[in-house]
């Protein structure tokens, strides 16, 4: 029986003529495709994000009185603590174990218990998950599974331009949701708040150890400046106007130090008594109306996609194949 596709193949037979020879293979493809994406999405629970977008108080007001962004960064890097105030920071403390585990006893309200054992009791694996699970294993224990599970469901994006960071929090009840995205913004500013006002402190210790350090040399400086004048009244000889000027220039930078170093211990100390972190709240935590995933489409498109690819290898494979069939 003589092979009609075999006449086909010469050399002027273009790919796209043989992927088009195949379009029923397309068509029943992409149906199954379509069909095995919806069965996939439909494994897949729900889920809600609420999002809370914050900026530095400080930094946002420069914003609004009209300095640009570079100009509100150096207006905020004056003193030396640049860097407490850059959404950077506020990103890596979202991500450490510590923050999570704090956002572990955050209370569920509606729920009756802890964000830690709502996820325990309430939340729900997708069939997959299941599976992976099933086939796999799952070596950690109870509490690494839920702490892990809570930084999948806290992000941060931060955004250089604007100064400002957007917390996001995603869970499958909207409720809940939006009650954990306003939680991580509360404790995110608790937490900034206790750490520079620790830094402050430790910053005031030094400064007072520097106080009481330049305020003996002041002392010193005085001293010896007061007793040679004292037992030199009446020399007037070149040597002891030289030493009496020396002796005063050590007690005015003495002194320069010292006034110096009680400014600084002033700084220092308005700071732990005044200072608090603010943020400048520009998007509430909202309960969300409609589910942000799964993304059926996102898997349609991307089962479409494979499908497509792999019939096309498939098909141009064939081709190859029958070619160096006919060379032989």
């Amino acid at each position: 029986m003589h092979d009609d596709s075999q006449d086909r193949i010469t050399p002027e037979w273009s790919a796209t003529q043989e992927c088009v020879l195949h379009w029923r293979l397309y068509v029943v493809g992409s149906v199954l495709a379509i069909v095995l994406a919806l069965i996939v999405s439909a494994g897949i629970p729900k889920t809600y994000s609420s999002q809370v977008k914050v900026s530095d108080e400080h930094f946002e007001t420069d914003l609004l009185l009209g300095l640009n962004n570079i100009a509100a960064w150096a207006k905020s890097a004056i003193n030396e603590h640049k860097g407490l105030r850059r959404p950077d920071v506020y990103f890596n403390l979202i991500g450490s174990p510590d923050f999570i585990d704090e956002m572990s006893h955050v209370t569920v309200v509606t729920k009756g218990t802890d964000y830690y054992h709502y996820l325990l009791e309430y939340h729900k694996m997708s069939v997959w998950e299941r599976l992976w699970r099933f086939l796999a294993g799952d070596d950690r224990t109870e509490a690494q599974r839920i702490h892990s599970l809570i930084a999948q469901h806290i992000r941060a994006e931060e955004n250089t331009q604007y100064g400002t960071i957007l917390l996001q929090v995603t869970d499958q009840d909207a409720v809940v949701a939006a009650m954990l995205a306003d939680s991580v913004r509360a404790h995110l500013q608790s937490r900034l708040s206790d750490y520079v006002r620790e830094r402050y402190l430790r910053d005031l210790k030094t400064t007072a150890e520097k106080m009481e350090d330049t305020r003996g040399r002041f002392e010193q400086a005085r001293d010896a400046y007061t007793q040679y004048r004292d037992s030199h009244n009446d020399l007037t000889s070149p040597a002891a106007e030289s030493m009496e000027d020396h002796l005063m220039n050590e007690y005015d930078n003495a002194f320069s130090a010292y006034s110096r170093s009680c400014e600084q211990y002033s700084r220092a100390k308005a700071f732990v008594e005044k200072y608090t972190l603010k943020f400048a709240l520009l998007q509430n935590a909202s309960v969300p109306r409609e589910p942000s995933g799964p993304a059926t489409s996102g898997y349609v498109l991307a089962f479409l996609f494979l499908t497509f690819v792999g019939i096309t290898w498939w098909c141009l494979g064939l081709r190859t194949y029958k070619e160096r069939k006919m060379k032989r």
